[in-house]
Protein backbone atom coordinates (compact mmCIF):
# COMPACT_ATOMS: atom_id res chain seq x y z
CA UNK A 1 0.00 0.00 0.00
CA UNK A 2 1.04 3.62 -0.44
CA UNK A 3 2.02 5.13 2.90
CA UNK A 4 -0.38 7.91 3.88
CA UNK A 5 1.09 8.49 7.35
CA UNK A 6 4.36 10.37 7.74
CA UNK A 7 5.37 9.14 11.21
CA UNK A 8 3.88 6.52 13.50
CA UNK A 9 5.29 7.59 16.87
CA UNK A 10 4.20 4.50 18.83
CA UNK A 11 4.97 0.90 17.82
CA UNK A 12 6.21 -2.14 19.71
CA UNK A 13 8.43 -5.15 19.32
CA UNK A 14 8.51 -8.11 21.70
CA UNK A 15 7.97 -11.84 21.50
CA UNK A 16 5.58 -13.76 23.70
CA UNK A 17 7.28 -15.93 26.35
CA UNK A 18 10.65 -14.31 25.58
CA UNK A 19 10.06 -10.58 26.16
CA UNK A 20 6.39 -10.60 27.17
CA UNK A 21 5.51 -12.89 30.06
CA UNK A 22 3.09 -13.20 32.96
CA UNK A 23 1.45 -11.38 34.57
CA UNK A 24 0.88 -9.01 31.65
CA UNK A 25 0.64 -11.78 29.06
CA UNK A 26 -2.00 -13.59 31.12
CA UNK A 27 -3.90 -10.36 31.73
CA UNK A 28 -3.98 -9.71 27.97
CA UNK A 29 -5.93 -12.94 27.54
CA UNK A 30 -8.28 -12.02 30.40
CA UNK A 31 -8.91 -8.53 28.97
CA UNK A 32 -8.84 -9.17 25.22
CA UNK A 33 -9.32 -12.93 24.78
CA UNK A 34 -5.85 -13.41 23.31
CA UNK A 35 -2.21 -12.38 23.73
CA UNK A 36 -1.65 -9.69 21.09
CA UNK A 37 1.86 -8.60 22.08
CA UNK A 38 3.90 -11.10 20.08
CA UNK A 39 5.88 -9.20 17.46
CA UNK A 40 9.12 -10.30 15.81
CA UNK A 41 11.32 -7.82 13.94
CA UNK A 42 10.08 -9.41 10.72
CA UNK A 43 6.43 -8.93 11.73
CA UNK A 44 7.14 -5.33 12.60
CA UNK A 45 9.02 -4.57 9.40
CA UNK A 46 6.06 -5.78 7.34
CA UNK A 47 3.43 -3.88 9.32
CA UNK A 48 5.42 -0.66 9.54
CA UNK A 49 5.29 -0.18 5.77
CA UNK A 50 1.98 1.62 6.26
CA UNK A 51 3.91 4.65 7.58
CA UNK A 52 6.95 6.30 6.07
CA UNK A 53 8.73 6.28 9.44
CA UNK A 54 7.94 4.41 12.67
CA UNK A 55 9.27 4.82 16.19
CA UNK A 56 10.00 1.43 17.77
CA UNK A 57 9.92 1.25 21.56
CA UNK A 58 11.97 -0.83 23.95
CA UNK A 59 10.25 -1.39 27.29
CA UNK A 60 11.94 -2.11 30.61
CA UNK A 61 8.87 -3.06 32.67
CA UNK A 62 9.97 -6.13 34.59
CA UNK A 63 7.40 -5.59 37.41
CA UNK A 64 4.61 -6.50 34.97
CA UNK A 65 6.55 -9.18 33.09
CA UNK A 66 7.73 -7.18 30.06
CA UNK A 67 11.37 -6.58 29.15
CA UNK A 68 11.99 -5.63 25.52
CA UNK A 69 15.73 -4.86 25.70
CA UNK A 70 17.43 -1.82 24.26
CA UNK A 71 19.96 -3.86 22.29
CA UNK A 72 17.17 -5.97 20.77
CA UNK A 73 15.42 -2.85 19.46
CA UNK A 74 18.72 -1.37 18.30
CA UNK A 75 19.46 -4.47 16.20
CA UNK A 76 15.94 -4.44 14.75
CA UNK A 77 16.19 -0.85 13.49
CA UNK A 78 19.80 -0.96 12.30
CA UNK A 79 20.02 -0.53 8.55
CA UNK A 80 16.35 0.36 8.15
CA UNK A 81 16.01 4.09 7.44
CA UNK A 82 12.27 3.94 8.13
CA UNK A 83 12.68 2.87 11.77
CA UNK A 84 13.76 4.93 14.79
CA UNK A 85 14.59 3.05 17.97
CA UNK A 86 13.75 4.31 21.46
CA UNK A 87 15.36 3.08 24.66
CA UNK A 88 13.61 2.20 27.89
CA UNK A 89 15.20 2.17 31.33
CA UNK A 90 13.33 1.67 34.57
CA UNK A 91 14.46 4.56 36.80
CA UNK A 92 14.46 2.20 39.81
CA UNK A 93 17.25 0.06 38.34
CA UNK A 94 20.72 0.47 39.84
CA UNK A 95 22.80 2.84 37.72
CA UNK A 96 19.77 3.74 35.57
CA UNK A 97 21.32 6.98 34.22
CA UNK A 98 24.39 5.06 33.05
CA UNK A 99 22.16 2.49 31.35
CA UNK A 100 20.42 5.25 29.43
CA UNK A 101 23.76 6.81 28.49
CA UNK A 102 24.82 3.45 27.09
CA UNK A 103 21.60 2.98 25.13
CA UNK A 104 22.12 6.36 23.47
CA UNK A 105 25.88 6.37 22.98
CA UNK A 106 26.54 2.70 22.18
CA UNK A 107 23.24 1.48 20.73
CA UNK A 108 22.27 4.69 18.94
CA UNK A 109 18.74 4.85 20.35
CA UNK A 110 17.09 8.22 19.99
CA UNK A 111 14.44 8.57 22.66
CA UNK A 112 13.20 7.20 25.99
CA UNK A 113 10.05 5.24 26.82
CA UNK A 114 8.71 5.50 30.38
CA UNK A 115 5.61 3.94 31.92
CA UNK A 116 5.38 4.69 35.65
CA UNK A 117 2.32 2.50 36.17
CA UNK A 118 4.17 -0.47 34.62
CA UNK A 119 7.63 0.29 35.99
CA UNK A 120 6.41 1.07 39.52
CA UNK A 121 7.87 4.52 40.07
CA UNK A 122 6.35 7.93 40.68
CA UNK A 123 7.11 10.61 38.05
CA UNK A 124 8.18 12.98 40.85
CA UNK A 125 10.74 10.58 42.33
CA UNK A 126 14.38 11.56 42.43
CA UNK A 127 15.20 8.41 40.43
CA UNK A 128 12.91 9.54 37.62
CA UNK A 129 14.17 13.10 37.63
CA UNK A 130 17.79 11.87 37.53
CA UNK A 131 16.96 9.84 34.42
CA UNK A 132 15.25 12.81 32.80
CA UNK A 133 18.45 14.79 33.40
CA UNK A 134 20.21 12.33 31.10
CA UNK A 135 17.49 12.63 28.45
CA UNK A 136 17.67 16.41 28.68
CA UNK A 137 21.47 16.34 28.40
CA UNK A 138 21.32 14.23 25.24
CA UNK A 139 18.32 16.17 23.88
CA UNK A 140 16.28 13.03 23.27
CA UNK A 141 12.47 13.03 23.55
CA UNK A 142 10.48 11.05 26.12
CA UNK A 143 7.23 9.13 25.56
CA UNK A 144 5.16 8.49 28.68
CA UNK A 145 2.48 5.86 29.16
CA UNK A 146 0.50 7.97 31.59
CA UNK A 147 -2.95 6.48 31.71
CA UNK A 148 -4.80 3.32 32.56
CA UNK A 149 -3.89 -0.25 31.61
CA UNK A 150 -5.52 -3.67 31.65
CA UNK A 151 -2.93 -5.51 33.75
CA UNK A 152 -3.59 -5.83 37.47
CA UNK A 153 0.16 -5.82 38.10
CA UNK A 154 0.34 -2.11 37.28
CA UNK A 155 0.26 0.58 39.97
CA UNK A 156 -2.67 2.80 39.08
CA UNK A 157 -1.67 5.51 41.56
CA UNK A 158 1.28 6.42 39.29
CA UNK A 159 -0.79 6.78 36.12
CA UNK A 160 -2.44 10.24 36.15
CA UNK A 161 -1.33 12.70 33.44
CA UNK A 162 -1.30 15.62 35.91
CA UNK A 163 1.73 14.00 37.56
CA UNK A 164 3.78 15.03 34.51
CA UNK A 165 3.35 18.74 35.15
CA UNK A 166 6.27 18.77 37.59
CA UNK A 167 8.73 17.03 35.20
CA UNK A 168 7.63 19.41 32.45
CA UNK A 169 8.30 22.41 34.69
CA UNK A 170 11.65 20.97 35.78
CA UNK A 171 12.77 20.33 32.18
CA UNK A 172 11.08 22.99 30.02
CA UNK A 173 13.21 22.25 26.94
CA UNK A 174 12.73 18.48 27.06
CA UNK A 175 10.35 17.29 24.34
CA UNK A 176 7.84 14.82 25.74
CA UNK A 177 4.50 13.31 24.88
CA UNK A 178 1.68 11.38 26.51
CA UNK A 179 0.65 8.15 24.80
CA UNK A 180 -2.99 7.17 24.26
CA UNK A 181 -4.12 10.76 24.98
CA UNK A 182 -3.69 9.82 28.66
CA UNK A 183 -6.80 7.61 28.44
CA UNK A 184 -9.17 7.73 30.31
CA UNK A 185 -8.02 11.12 31.66
CA UNK A 186 -7.88 12.64 28.19
CA UNK A 187 -8.92 16.18 29.13
CA UNK A 188 -6.48 16.16 32.03
CA UNK A 189 -3.72 15.18 29.60
CA UNK A 190 -4.74 17.94 27.20
CA UNK A 191 -4.59 20.56 29.95
CA UNK A 192 -1.07 19.48 30.92
CA UNK A 193 0.07 19.66 27.30
CA UNK A 194 -1.43 23.12 26.87
CA UNK A 195 0.75 24.46 29.70
CA UNK A 196 4.08 23.38 28.21
CA UNK A 197 5.55 24.40 24.88
CA UNK A 198 7.32 21.12 24.09
CA UNK A 199 4.64 18.67 25.22
CA UNK A 200 2.55 16.54 22.85
CA UNK A 201 -0.08 13.74 22.77
CA UNK A 202 -0.46 10.67 20.61
CA UNK A 203 -3.54 8.91 19.26
CA UNK A 204 -2.42 5.33 19.90
CA UNK A 205 -4.94 2.53 20.55
CA UNK A 206 -7.96 4.79 20.96
CA UNK A 207 -9.66 3.65 17.76
CA UNK A 208 -11.12 0.84 19.91
CA UNK A 209 -12.79 3.47 22.12
CA UNK A 210 -14.50 5.79 19.62
CA UNK A 211 -16.39 7.86 22.18
CA UNK A 212 -13.25 8.59 24.21
CA UNK A 213 -11.30 9.38 21.05
CA UNK A 214 -13.98 11.84 19.91
CA UNK A 215 -14.01 13.51 23.33
CA UNK A 216 -10.21 13.65 23.38
CA UNK A 217 -10.11 15.29 19.96
CA UNK A 218 -12.80 17.77 21.01
CA UNK A 219 -10.78 18.67 24.11
CA UNK A 220 -7.64 19.15 22.02
CA UNK A 221 -9.61 21.48 19.75
CA UNK A 222 -11.12 23.42 22.67
CA UNK A 223 -7.73 23.88 24.35
CA UNK A 224 -6.08 24.78 21.02
CA UNK A 225 -3.54 21.97 20.99
CA UNK A 226 -4.82 20.02 18.00
CA UNK A 227 -1.52 20.90 16.31
CA UNK A 228 0.30 18.95 19.04
CA UNK A 229 -1.52 15.69 18.44
CA UNK A 230 0.86 13.11 16.94
CA UNK A 231 -0.16 10.04 14.97
CA UNK A 232 0.50 6.80 16.87
CA UNK A 233 -0.95 3.35 16.30
CA UNK A 234 0.33 1.27 19.25
CA UNK A 235 1.05 -1.64 16.90
CA UNK A 236 0.36 -4.56 17.46
CA UNK A 237 -2.62 -3.42 19.56
CA UNK A 238 -3.83 -1.43 16.57
CA UNK A 239 -2.60 -0.60 13.08
CA UNK A 240 -2.01 2.49 10.99
CA UNK A 241 -5.09 1.74 8.90
CA UNK A 242 -7.40 1.21 11.88
CA UNK A 243 -6.07 4.32 13.60
CA UNK A 244 -6.72 6.45 10.53
CA UNK A 245 -10.27 5.13 10.24
CA UNK A 246 -10.81 5.76 13.94
CA UNK A 247 -9.64 9.37 13.64
CA UNK A 248 -11.88 9.96 10.65
CA UNK A 249 -14.89 8.55 12.51
CA UNK A 250 -14.05 10.62 15.60
CA UNK A 251 -13.92 13.83 13.57
CA UNK A 252 -17.27 13.01 11.95
CA UNK A 253 -18.74 12.30 15.38
CA UNK A 254 -17.47 15.64 16.71
CA UNK A 255 -19.15 17.44 13.82
CA UNK A 256 -22.42 15.52 14.00
CA UNK A 257 -22.74 16.19 17.73
CA UNK A 258 -21.74 19.81 17.31
CA UNK A 259 -18.96 19.59 19.90
CA UNK A 260 -16.00 20.53 17.69
CA UNK A 261 -15.68 21.43 13.99
CA UNK A 262 -12.84 18.99 13.36
CA UNK A 263 -12.48 18.32 9.64
CA UNK A 264 -10.92 15.70 7.42
CA UNK A 265 -8.19 18.27 6.73
CA UNK A 266 -7.40 18.29 10.46
CA UNK A 267 -7.01 14.50 10.38
CA UNK A 268 -4.82 14.77 7.29
CA UNK A 269 -2.66 17.28 9.20
CA UNK A 270 -2.20 14.77 12.04
CA UNK A 271 -1.34 11.90 9.71
CA UNK A 272 1.10 13.99 7.65
CA UNK A 273 2.72 15.71 10.64
CA UNK A 274 6.53 15.68 10.67
CA UNK A 275 6.62 14.44 14.24
CA UNK A 276 10.34 13.66 14.15
CA UNK A 277 11.13 17.33 13.62
CA UNK A 278 8.72 18.39 16.34
CA UNK A 279 10.34 15.91 18.74
CA UNK A 280 13.85 17.09 17.84
CA UNK A 281 14.93 13.82 16.20
CA UNK A 282 17.37 14.75 13.41
CA UNK A 283 18.39 12.84 10.36
CA UNK A 284 15.20 11.07 9.27
CA UNK A 285 12.51 13.09 7.54
CA UNK A 286 8.96 12.21 8.42
CA UNK A 287 7.25 14.24 5.74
Amino acid sequence: MTASVAVDVHTHLGELHTHVRAPLAEDEVRAWGEAQWDVTPEDHAQASGAARTSIVLAFDAEPVGVVVPNDYVARAVTGNPRLVGFASVNPTRPHAPALLDRAIEEHGLRGLKLGPTYQHFHPHSSQCLDLLEVADHHRIPVIWHQGTTFTRAAMAEYSRPLQLDLPARRFPSLRMWIAHFGHPWTTEAVTVVRRHEHFYLDTSALDTRPWQLAMAMASAYEYRVLDRVLFGSDYPFSTVERTLRGLQKASAQCRSLGIAPITDDDIDAISSRDSLSLLGIPGKGGA
